[in-house]
């Protein structure tokens, strides 16, 4: 089970430096993984829909009116990085402070949640997340922009390889108790 600590560590060993056993000791590695971890965390929940960040909310409507174009305004939830989409695909807007604008009755959101947790975290995110990690640590902590060129080309691939598992999550195999399924896929 993934920890903050284990995904540190395992960014730091991509880029041959000393492992941490908390955020707050006194190291370089320690410190720099205090002060990058959440931020790239929350750039990569940020930058794909990840299932596990899904979160189905119905949303507060207030008071204001807004000034342009839409007739509703709703509060986001605190935790929402991303609005993926409203129900019936209504259009909407995300402006300042966290509000969403929208001519739907009543906002019901597929939004991203920032997801804390590393243990909900599955497997290839994590080893996303510690490449981005490594990426981002690698001028600051070992002064080479040629490892970080290195790290930032290893977390593109492990990306895209984690999205497009990420993408197959839930898809139903070919139902190949079709005649004309079965003959095309064997």
């Amino acid at each position: 089970m993934a920890s903050v600590i284990s995904i540190c560590n395992k960014g730091l060993r991509y880029l041959g430096g000393e492992e941490i056993l908390s955020l707050e000791q006194e190291s370089r590695g320690a410190r720099l993984c205090n002060q990058y971890y959440a931020e790239v965390r929350d750039e990569l929940l940020e930058e794909h829909h990840w299932n596990f960040a899904a979160r189905y909310v119905s949303l507060a409507l207030l008071p204001e009116s807004p000034l342009f174009g839409f007739t509703r305004a709703y509060q986001l939830p605190a935790d929402c990085l991303r609005v993926r989409r409203l129900r019936d695909n209504a259009d909407f807007e995300v402006v300042e402070n966290r509000v969403l604008y929208t001519d739907a009755l009543s906002a019901e959101a597929v939004v991203t949640a920032r997801v804390t947790d590393p243990a909900r975290f599955p497997a290839l995110f994590v080893e996303v997340l510690a490449r981005k990690l490594a990426a981002e640590l690698a001028v600051p902590l070992m002064n080479s922009s040629r490892l970080e060129q290195s790290m930032m080309t290893k977390y593109v691939n492990a990306l895209e390889r984690a999205k497009a598992m990420d993408a197959t999550e839930g898809a139903s195999d070919p139902d190949d108790t079709n005649e004309w399924v079965r003959a095309r896929l064997w």
